[in-house]
């Protein structure tokens, strides 16, 4: 069998359980359209339809459908061999995917600490905002931003996302930004594009709603693609920034970044941070450790963070 072969099968089980071309692009870390091109070329070798395209999207046939579950099982099949071959090499090894701002802003500070109790391992980072397949790809756990995912993952609690404006003290002194501010008229904003599907993540229009500030859309504002961008852009006082905490909080508890509008103008995200694995793995005693002590530094910084913000 073709390696193109295996992929558009891959493609084709995700959109099979997915329920959606869409949904299988977003967990493959792909876009739609080569979802489309790999089951498409699927469907030209085998010579039948798998699904029947409608403008409302795409419904399996009935031969697709009737082949789904033994499909799933092939690749958890696939996993399991991958498991094992992964328990016969060595036990200090660990691999870990996840955003590039919680590696940068939360996990990378506190690493030493782990070192301090495990010097030996052997750690593999990869940064992503792809949905990272654990069933099938190399990597012993994901922290996600997101809801409880469902089996065969399982995960633990790390923190609550939470958004929060921020600027340079001498930025907010110049704008006379304080806990009575009522309007951001005059005030200059700093925009980020969106890096989440989080529905409770909140935008300037809908923020200022929340807190009832007044506020105005503008087009000739500062816009980065990402949100490292847009905070260096806040410390350089070019404005002020809605921000994650966790990429906000060490430039809070420093001082060298405040929140303006006083600590009642952090909105809680509907989403969370999670450690997410696969269920029924065998892990190492290096890799029960890395678990153990993330559920303790993530529940150390939920008081620093309810310690900062009053609540």
């Amino acid at each position: 069998m073709k390696t193109s072969h295996l992929n558009a099968l891959r493609a084709l089980e995700a959109a099979l359980r997915t329920g959606s071309f869409r949904a299988a692009a977003d967990e493959l870390g792909v876009t739609t359209a080569a979802v489309g091109q790999q089951i498409r070329g699927l469907e030209e070798y085998v010579g039948s339809q798998l699904f029947t395209r409608n403008p409302s999207g795409v419904v399996p046939t009935n031969s697709a459908s009737t082949i789904a579950t033994e499909l799933s099982a092939g690749f958890g099949s696939l996993s399991s061999v991958l498991a094992e071959l992964r328990r016969s090499g060595p036990d200090n090894r660990l691999s870990i995917s996840m955003s590039l701002g919680i590696g940068e802003y939360w996990l990378t500070p506190r690493l030493p600490e782990f070192y301090a109790i495990c010097d030996q391992f052997d750690l593999r980072i990869d940064t992503t905002h792809r949905l990272v397949d654990l069933r099938s790809e190399e990597f012993d756990f994901v922290i996600r931003f997101g809801p409880e995912p469902e089996l065969p993952l399982e995960s633990i609690f790390l923190f609550a996302g939470c958004v929060v404006p921020i600027c340079t003290p001498e930025f907010a002194d110049k704008y006379n930004l304080s806990e009575d501010t009522r309007s951001l008229t005059g005030v200059p904003v700093i925009l980020v594009k969106k890096e989440t599907n989080d529905p409770g993540w909140l935008d300037w229009v809908s923020w200022s709603k929340e807190c009832g500030i007044e506020y105005q859309e503008r087009t000739a504002i500062p816009e980065f693609p990402r949100l490292s961008s847009g905070l260096r852009a806040a410390k350089e006082g070019l404005g002020v920034v809605l921000c994650g905490m966790v990429e906000s909080f060490s430039a809070l508890s420093d001082g060298s970044m405040i929140m303006p509008f006083g600590s009642s103008s952090a909105t809680q995200s509907k989403f969370s941070y999670r450690l997410v694995s696969l269920r029924g793995r065998a892990r190492s005693k290096t890799q029960n450790d890395f678990r153990n002590w993330m559920s303790t530094e993530a529940e150390t910084y939920r008081h620093e963070v309810e310690r900062l913000l009053g609540w």
